[in-house]
């Protein structure tokens, strides 16, 4: 019976807390987790059914509490953070750990308590007292900061020296260390006590135990492997992991960096004219099959301003047979920024990137994202984002993080001197309905009601229109000479998401520049050839080379035959690449599958 109840509060727990402390659910995210904690919560009580435990006991209470502060902790501390500024997020792994820590906690001290009371007592009090370590510490840190840790906070954490933590705990007073660490030790205590009073019942089998053990060690691998393991997944271990994995690859990038621009050179070929500004706008999951600018067999216009803008042939260029080199952000975008590409071995801690050339080149650079700041996802961009004159994060921001935000930090540029500006979009990221405003599909006329693919498309709509606001305000305040919009990669919005090639739906990118009448007048070669390469074939690890051509610059990291913005493009469709290199773009037969 008592089995029965504990399996039925985890997963009410859990699953009630997932879902009330959690927002912009996508539907297949709440059956997964569904599932997932139904089957813990049975797992979990197995080692108290081979134990033969009917009862409450302190063992399981203490094992209970441990799990429950894992379930509850980090979802409701990031909930109670990010509810007024984040339109999404899913945060559980950590529940997910919570259920399944109580059935290790039960096995382990099920296994023990047979050697002694004393080693069930020892081996897991002090489990449990190290396992609550990090949620004890993050309710203190949301205590003293009214927020939850996040990159800002944990970044001090790992770059610190030992002096300066020492000056961090002489100023919190001596009687509020001596409360703290009196109260881990008081608590460590009571643990190895409550699990000491309960021994082995008489009457369990040898086969009993092995089998127990066994589950343990089912437990362990699941739980603790170092790689996949649900807690290396938990918030503030992951957090953890992305921040010092950060510092080893800024460390690499930055080392690097010095010997790329020891010997880079840059020359302008057209000097002089007034300050001016290049913006650089990258998409995310964009697709071109679902945007009237590309294809205009749609159901509704899902680019009303692009498609404006692309009969403005003398301004705008849309290139058709665009192509992502690669399905997820990271490795599309070391590859999109910098040098290296499919097409060269180089690799990314030695290659130039887009923000060394024009700052050589002589343009105060800015980068402004919406995208996340350090992580799997984001660290690659992060990296040459950081090496700008300025980079900010709406992350790090009150304020709703829709795209539309970027633009108000247009309004912070000096416009009496040469700006390339990047505006890094979480355009139609999924969960795709999280990618908008409600407001602006209603004032929009939007349907909301039909499913992913058309919260897909309403995603595109709401980044044409952050594009042309993009566009007016940088034409009004920063007298705007080029402008490139260009997706990191594509999707496929009626299919899960898949790290496998599912079709080229997911590698077929918007892609379209903009030059003005003085940037026209001043370099009439590489409007003449982005406006002759129109129906070229590209894939988007060669943007670098097309910005360059775009600065118009002589540079000895750059080659004209790689860019689009040359009259010397040498790529064919039957060079083109795709997935890595696994793909031939050739073999796109356009069927939209």
């Amino acid at each position: 019976m008592i089995p029965t109840i504990i399996a039925i509060y985890l997963f009410a727990v859990g699953y009630g807390i997932f879902r009330r402390f959690n927002m912009g659910l996508a539907r297949n995210s709440r059956g997964q987790q569904l599932r997932r904690y139904l089957i813990a919560a049975v797992q979990v009580v197995i080692p108290m059914l081979l134990m033969r435990q009917s009862s409450f006991s302190l063992p399981a209470v203490c094992a209970l509490l441990t799990a429950t502060l894992w379930i509850v902790t980090y979802n409701v501390l990031y909930d109670k953070t990010n509810r007024q500024t984040s339109p999404d997020y899913d945060n559980h792994m950590d529940i997910a750990f919570g259920i399944y820590i109580f059935g290790w906690l039960s096995a382990l001290q099920g296994i023990t308590a047979a050697l002694s009371p004393a080693a069930a007592g020892i081996l897991t009090g002090l489990a449990e007292a190290a396992i609550l370590i990090i949620p004890l510490a993050h309710i203190g840190y949301y205590s003293v900061y009214r927020t939850c840790i996040d990159d800002a906070g944990m970044i001090p954490m790992l770059d610190t020296y030992a002096s300066e933590t020492v000056e961090y705990v002489r100023s919190l007073g001596i009687v509020k260390v001596v409360v703290v660490v009196a109260g881990f030790i008081g608590l460590t205590a009571a643990l190895v006590a409550a699990n000491w009073q309960t021994a082995s019942p008489a009457d369990t089998t040898w086969w009993l135990y092995a089998i127990t053990a066994a589950v343990f060690a089912y437990f362990s691998v699941y739980i603790w492997k170092p790689r996949h393991g649900l807690f290396v997944r938990t918030g503030v271990v992951n957090l953890y992991i992305d921040v010092r994995d950060y510092f080893r690859g800024s460390r690499r990038y930055r080392t690097g960096m010095e010997q790329r621009l020891s010997d880079l050179s840059v020359t302008r070929n057209a000097e002089g004219g007034k300050p001016h500004t290049v913006l650089l706008v990258i998409g995310e999951s964009a697709c071109r099959d679902y945007m009237n600018a590309f294809e205009p067999d749609q159901p509704w216009e899902t680019t009303p301003w692009e498609t404006a803008m692309s009969r403005d042939r003398r301004h705008f260029s849309f290139f058709r047979n665009a192509y992502s080199c690669a399905m997820q952000t990271v490795p599309a975008l070391e590859r999109a920024l910098t040098e290296r590409s499919q097409y060269n071995n180089r690799e990314f801690s030695d290659s130039v990137s887009v923000i060394d050339i024009a700052r050589k080149a002589g343009y105060r650079t800015s980068w402004f994202s919406n995208q996340g700041h350090i992580g799997k996802n984001d660290t690659s961009a992060t990296l040459v984002a950081s090496t700008s004159d300025r980079a900010e994060w709406t992350l790090c921001s009150v304020e709703a993080q829709y795209d539309s935000s970027l633009i108000d930090f247009l309004d912070t540029i000096d416009p009496t001197v040469d700006n390339f500006v990047v505006l890094h979009l979480i355009g139609s990221h999924f969960n795709y309905e999280n990618r908008y405003p409600e407001s602006y599909a209603k004032a929009n006329g939007l349907r909301t009601d039909l499913g992913d693919v058309e919260c897909y498309r309403n995603s595109i709509h709401f980044t044409d229109s952050v594009l042309q606001k993009a566009f007016e305000k940088a034409s009004q305040r920063l007298n705007l000479e080029a402008m490139v919009y260009c997706s990191d990669h594509g999707g496929i919005p009626d299919m899960r998401r898949s790290p496998r090639f599912l079709g080229f739906k997911m590698v077929r990118i918007p892609l379209w520049t903009y030059l003005s009448d003085s940037y026209i007048d001043r370099h009439p070669a590489v409007a003449k050839a982005l406006a002759d390469n129109r129906d070229r074939y590209f894939t988007n690890d060669l943007l670098y080379d097309l910005m360059c051509g775009i600065f118009d610059i002589r540079s000895n990291r750059y080659d004209p035959s790689q860019s689009l913005a040359s009259a010397d493009y040498c790529y064919q469709r039957a060079d083109m690449l795709t997935y890595d290199n696994r793909i031939r773009v050739a073999d796109d037969d356009l069927d939209k599958a």
